[in-house]
């Protein structure tokens, strides 16, 4: 199983872990319909780093990812993301993602357990083409801020630009110590929100400040059930979910 990088600052803040498709996950801190509550009334904070992240980049990335999808992502300007999904030649659904144009690469955000298995697809369609593929999990991890005060949270990073002003926008700014920073306008349940992808070195430091914007906004850190719940409540589907998590991690809980 793939262990949380923000493992440990999860447990201070009394996690309960489980499983889904191979990555930990936070299921609740002890009250998941308060949690729940938060994501629709005031905000939340969330650990989705047990998602997927891969890069395509290289010369011909363009043409190859948008042969692959079924969504127009040549049409996206830089700074700009749509949701996609990849097909079988039968039409046969094998994995979806969030698909943000960078300058230089793709970033694709998976469902977790996915990544891989969209790799070993590219790999199989790549002939001459000029692409590169490159699995960032390992390297950035993915903080999510939902709910109707996310954007007051925003502020207490100090990072001194806006966000994204439209949904699946992003960019990229650099902080003089955390490195680079993509944020992301992405509204995961209908209400307003946004994802930070952040170095893994830089995620203790940041969860830390965002957990503290979180509460001081009368919100608080949510888990995988709170979030499924509200999923499960707006209508939006989870490719390749099954039930809706594997259970408890061995030894999970605190």
């Amino acid at each position: 199983m793939l262990v949380l990088d923000l493992h440990a600052f999860h447990e201070r803040w009394g996690a309960r872990f489980g499983e889904v498709r191979g990555a930990e996950v936070v299921l609740t801190y002890g009250d998941s319909r308060a949690e729940h509550f938060a994501l629709h009334t005031t905000v939340a904070l969330l650990d989705l780093s047990f998602r997927g992240r891969l890069c395509v980049l290289g010369r011909d990335r363009e043409r190859f990812l948008n042969g692959q999808t079924t969504n127009d992502v040549k049409a996206l300007a830089s700074g700009q993301g749509c949701y996609t999904t990849f097909v079988t030649a039968h039409g046969r659904m094998e994995a979806d993602a969030n698909v943000y144009r960078l300058v230089d690469e793709y970033l694709l955000d998976t469902e977790p357990g996915s990544a891989a298995g969209l790799r070993q697809r590219f790999e199989h369609h790549l002939v001459a083409d000029e692409v590169q593929l490159a699995d960032v999990a390992p390297h950035f991890g993915l903080l999510s801020v939902q709910g109707p005060r996310s954007h007051a949270v925003w502020a207490c990073l100090e990072l001194r630009a806006d966000l994204p002003a439209t949904p699946y926008g992003v960019r990229c700014i650099t902080h003089p110590e955390h490195g680079d920073l993509y944020c992301v306008n992405h509204p995961r349940l209908g209400p307003p929100g946004w994802d930070l992808f952040a170095p893994i070195a830089a995620l203790p430091a940041i969860a830390e400040r965002l957990g503290e914007g979180v509460r001081s906004a009368g919100g608080r850190l949510a888990g995988w059930d709170a979030l499924e719940t509200g999923r499960i409540e707006a209508g939006l589907p989870r490719f390749g979910g099954g039930p809706g998590r594997d259970g408890p991690a061995a030894g999970g809980g605190a």
